[in-house]
């Protein structure tokens, strides 16, 4: 499962889509067999990233969101990780559940803070306040 993970990251580096495809479902066939959480989750990141390096900001925004708990530091640090959940939530989900999955979610309370503009700008979309929306989005 490891060396799965390893040509992923080799994919990603490369930008090789065919070779990231190929390897997420290689490694959806070796969890059929049996495996834990943490590498679903961390699997879960990895086809998340590729959902957004194809443009399926929903699968990638669904994936995320499944596994939040996970840290994933090969890719990239928690922070990023929260970065790009926020953002592909507010693409995707409506407000009701954007209020449920992502505003009030623990994991990302306690993190956002640390990314320069993500809470102002998450805030302020979810409160209409679109002066200070299109502000942070600037920022």
């Amino acid at each position: 499962m490891d060396l799965v993970f390893y040509t992923l990251q080799h994919g990603f580096f490369g930008m090789d889509f065919d070779l990231i495809s190929k390897s997420i479902d290689k490694a959806k066939s070796l969890f059929e067999e049996g495996g834990d959480w943490e590498r679903k989750n961390r699997l879960k990141v990895y086809e998340g990233l590729y959902c957004i390096s194809t443009r399926n900001f929903e699968k990638a925004d669904t994936l995320f969101l499944d596994s939040i708990s996970t840290t994933t530091y090969e890719l990239f640090p928690y922070d990023t990780f929260i970065f790009y959940t926020v953002l592909t939530s507010i693409i995707t989900l409506d407000r009701v559940s954007l209020k449920q999955k992502v505003v009030d979610a623990p994991e990302i309370l306690t993190v956002i803070e640390k990314i320069p503009h993500l809470k102002e700008f998450l805030d302020s979309l979810y409160g209409c306040q679109y002066k200070s929306f299109f502000s942070a989005f600037g920022e």
